[in-house]
């Protein structure tokens, strides 16, 4: 073989290797700069109404538990727009880069981002659930608000949705009217009723989500005879049984309900902070800002990111990351518990 044809040998190879390298590299890059998670954030309102956000990281957000009221914070002018900016720092954050409905390489192997916005989706759905039932009414028989209507229909769509219309182009709209309402609230067009009802009602519905995202966490184990409590309720009262579930989760499904739980758990943990300024005169008439305190403090907890979500067994040297942040969780679903007995006196 002769020099020429050797040349083109070799170029033969590496034309398709350095192809197949710019490739994985790009497809890298693009994983990187998706594969996120957002911050702690805190909202202080200046002179003239308009908000400020400060984002933190775990180990600020925990010092500003430890202290208590953070004096940088200065409250809204009106009850709900802190509750209202909460929900739309959220959602424009998540929604301005979706990642459920990705069809495409390289982001659709991004499952951990994606479960951990399902999670958050699903939070943002309850608690627009009882803004638009309760929150937004000054009476029960009155008119429902019709961008809060609007906003939970639009957040009930199809998060997987990829084309015409796309689950993000849906959500977004949800944002747009919850900025109407908030315009309109800003203006003294709507209202925001922070009664003791309404908020044990939220309350409520935090507690039933939490018990779905804790089942989830408990179901993730992979043990011959996990021991679990059902509660039967008849006519003669509720009696609690045990019976023994075999469980086996498919291992590639264990981080996946691991971080759809860190969205639930990151969401709640803002909505928390937002219902200590909005509700705070229930809160201080009920002597229970000290439970909300200690909620977010929980809460701040479920916020840790193993480099891989293991699975060991009860007395094995491995981990058990979900059982760890089940365990983070059930305290804190027992706290919001408390906390809603504590409203009803």
């Amino acid at each position: 073989m002769d020099n020429t044809s050797r040349w083109y040998t070799k170029k033969a190879f590496q034309v398709p290797a350095a192809v197949v390298i710019v490739l994985i590299l790009f497809s890298l890059f693009v994983m990187v700069i998706n594969y996120s998670f957002p911050s702690f954030f805190t909202i202080s309102y200046v002179a003239d109404g308009t908000p400020t956000v400060k984002n933190l990281s775990p180990e600020e957000a925990q010092e500003l538990d430890a202290a208590g009221e953070n004096p940088e914070v200065a409250p809204p002018a009106k009850d709900g727009l802190m509750f209202t900016d909460t929900i739309l720092l959220i959602g424009d954050d998540m929604f301005s880069n979706w990642l459920p409905n990705d069809k495409v390489w390289p982001t659709i192997f991004l499952d951990n981002p994606q479960n951990f916005q399902l999670g958050q989706l699903e939070m943002m759905r309850y608690t627009m659930r009882v803004m638009r039932d309760m929150l937004t009414k000054r009476e029960t028989t009155d008119k429902i608000d019709p961008d809060c209507e609007e906003a939970f229909t639009l957040l009930s769509n199809d998060p997987y949705k990829w084309l015409i219309p796309s689950a993000e182009s849906r959500f977004r709209g949800a944002m747009d009217r919850v900025r109407n309402y908030r315009a309109n609230l800003d203006a003294g067009k709507t209202g925001f009723y922070g009664r003791e009802n309404s908020l044990k009602e939220m309350l409520g519905q935090y507690v039933s989500l939490l018990g779905g995202v804790n089942t989830r966490l408990a179901n993730a184990p992979k043990l011959k005879g996990y021991r679990t409590s059902v509660e039967f309720v008849g006519e003669t009262g509720s009696t609690r049984n045990e019976q023994l579930v075999d469980t086996n989760v498919p291992w590639y499904k264990i981080d996946d309900n691991f971080y759809y739980a860190q969205g639930v758990a990151y969401v709640l943990r803002q909505m928390m902070v937002a219902i200590k300024h909005d509700f705070k005169d229930v809160l201080v008439r009920r002597s229970a800002m000290a439970q909300v305190d200690s909620i977010i403090e929980v809460l701040d907890e479920a916020q840790f990111e193993p480099w891989v979500v293991l699975n060991g067994n009860v007395g094995s040297m491995m981990a058990n990351h979900s059982m760890e942040l089940h365990s983070i969780l059930e305290n804190a679903r027992q706290k919001i518990r408390s906390l809603n007995d504590m409203l009803a006196g």
